[in-house]
């Protein structure tokens, strides 16, 4: 399910470059508005997981998004 996962954020930020859990997701050049709108949809979409802003600011890696679906799953 981890690599699913990674290669469906991939695919929401549009980003050819490897993704990492670790990875701090603010840092990819790909990350604006229009991005945090298509992870959380394909997020709501694939895991029908909805995180509300207040949770998204605590997020700081690719990582924690997968632990956040994983905990409300």
């Amino acid at each position: 399910m981890e690599k699913l996962f990674i290669k469906q954020f991939a695919e929401a930020l549009e980003r050819s470059e490897e993704i990492c859990m670790s990875d701090e997701f603010r840092s990819y050049e790909e990350w604006d508005s229009l991005a945090v709108l298509s992870i959380l949809a394909s997020i709501d979409e694939e895991y029908s997981v909805n995180i509300n802003s207040a949770q998204l600011e605590k997020m700081k890696t690719v990582g924690d998004f997968y632990q956040f679906i994983l905990d409300k799953g």
